[in-house]
């Protein structure tokens, strides 16, 4: 009964959160970062962040009152997150678009963008820093310090699942005796 209620709560936050009259991410974004095409369409991005909540309130047993707090902050530092992923996500289109026209990068303009895009993941991290701090002033310790795990162990739970997904071809396994480089690109 009480997840029902929280679940309720929830929506009813999501969605007054929602119909506010504050502008759209991308109308916040500078003109130079907006992209034409958004990998992820609008529906899916909502079931993603509604799937999202439902494990959130699960796994930090939030009482309505905490939810009541927690969830507007929330979806603000999410918001702030998605902005600065655009701006990145940006600049690795126009880096991979001038390679594509085979146009000669010059070493400064290599040094510029990775620079920036460095100081966006450390803008990330520093928001999410923050939040996670933050989050003690509505949060017990113990939620707080599983609100720090949860990004980690649900992005776990959707490789592994998206790997069995992946993995399963006709009942057999498609990598079968193929080695993979299990440490990442830079090995």
């Amino acid at each position: 009964m009480r997840i029902i209620y929280l679940t309720i709560v929830l929506t009813i936050i999501i969605n007054s959160l929602s119909a506010q009259d504050q502008p759209p991410v991308e109308d916040q974004l500078a003109p130079e970062y907006l992209n034409d095409e958004d990998p992820i369409d609008e529906e899916n991005k909502e079931a993603m962040e509604s799937m999202m909540i439902w494990k959130l309130t699960e796994e930090l047993d939030l009482k309505v009152e905490q939810a009541d707090k927690f969830f507007p902050r929330f979806h603000e530092h999410r918001k702030a997150i998605d902005i600065l992923k655009n701006k990145e996500r940006s600049l690795g289109k126009s880096l991979n678009q001038d390679m594509k026209n085979k146009n000669m990068l010059t070493s400064s303009q290599v040094k510029k963008i990775i620079k920036e895009s460095t100081s966006l993941r450390k803008k990330m991290a520093d928001l999410e820093e923050k939040f996670l701090l933050e989050s003690g002033e509505i949060l017990d310790p113990n939620q707080q310090a599983k609100l720090g795990l949860f990004k980690h162990k649900m992005m776990k739970n959707m490789k592994g699942k998206m790997k069995k997904r992946r993995g399963m071809k006709g009942g057999k396994k498609s990598r079968r005796g193929k080695k993979h480089n299990k440490r990442g690109y830079w090995n």
